[in-house]
């Protein structure tokens, strides 16, 4: 996925979310959303693009599980706080995020327990730069099609 991160967790938090959820919260799934691919300063500051970016702690489903499951525990022990709802709200984004990246790409959902990795659809070779390929892959008017979906309900959302 290359844009459709956020408005994909856009469309998902719109529809799924309680109404009641505050700002904040939905500001922090947004964020959630994209905070994943924050591992690219690492991939190209650091590691010199030695690793694929999606084998990175950031990529790991399990991560944004566990971090969900923290706030989740919090909410259910004891009352729960804005602050937890904007917890669940950021790791639901980043799980957001680990979904839509299964698509054309390989995240390990089952580490630590097994590194295996396969993406749902193979974006073949088709240009000489795998960026290019991408982008003219069917899976890219799917982005853009949940792009525009997003921008859509937002307009719709602004004018109600």
């Amino acid at each position: 996925m290359f844009i459709a991160h956020l408005p994909g967790a856009y469309l998902a938090f719109k529809a799924f979310a309680p109404k009641s959820l505050p700002t904040t919260a939905f500001i922090a799934g947004m964020i959630g959303s994209v905070a994943p691919d924050l591992d690219m300063f690492w991939f190209y500051l650091v590691d010199n693009k030695q690793h694929h970016h999606h084998d990175f702690l950031t990529h790991r489903p399990m991560l944004w599980l566990a971090l969900f499951l923290v706030f989740w525990a919090i909410v259910k022990l004891y009352k729960p706080q804005r602050w937890t709802l904007i917890g669940m709200s950021f790791s639901t984004g980043g799980l957001i995020h680990m979904a839509l990246d299964s698509i054309a790409g390989k995240i390990s959902w089952l580490w630590p327990i097994s590194d295996i990795s396969a993406p749902l659809v193979v974006v073949q070779a088709t240009h000489s730069h795998w960026v290019a390929s991408f982008l003219s892959h069917w899976t890219f008017k799917v982005e853009i099609v949940i792009t525009i979906l997003a921008l859509l309900v937002l307009i719709k959302s602004r004018r109600a």
